[in-house]
């Protein structure tokens, strides 16, 4: 059985459970454009939360969300910014139970930042577009 594991933003959990989240590091840094380093000071700084996407059945993490946490006015916007695994199709029905965790955190809008592949599963999950982030290189 799959289920949520948020890891507290002290040193000494981030510390115990590195096992768990560093070998999901590498894969967000190639996507990102940015080293391990950065993410790891992102943690430890507080900038990015980290979940865990528990599997019971192999005692293992499967996945790692990351979310940034920001003020608009005087509302607090959670922006995935990071989430990567194996068998998204599998952990993507955990959603809910993401966005309970964020709605009791204080947050009142859920903002996933994704790639493009994301947006059929976040739509039948009652997710709209509203805004198109674009990139180019120069």
């Amino acid at each position: 059985m799959l289920h949520l594991v948020p890891i507290p933003i002290t040193q000494e959990c981030l510390t115990a459970t590195s096992s768990h989240w560093m070998p999901f590091l590498p894969s967000i840094a190639r996507r990102s454009k940015q080293t391990v380093s950065e993410l790891i000071r992102q943690a430890v700084r507080g900038e990015v939360r980290m979940t865990l996407v528990w599997e019971d059945t192999t005692d293992k993490a499967q996945a790692l969300v990351g979310v940034r946490m920001h003020m608009r006015g005087p509302d607090l916007i959670a922006e995935i910014v990071w989430a990567t695994g194996r068998d998204h199709k599998a952990w993507i029905d955990l959603l809910p139970e993401l966005e309970a965790m964020l709605k009791q955190a204080g947050a009142v809008e859920c903002r996933p930042i994704c790639r493009p592949g994301w947006s059929k599963a976040l739509k039948a999950r009652g997710y709209r577009l509203t805004h198109l982030q674009m990139e180019k290189v120069l």
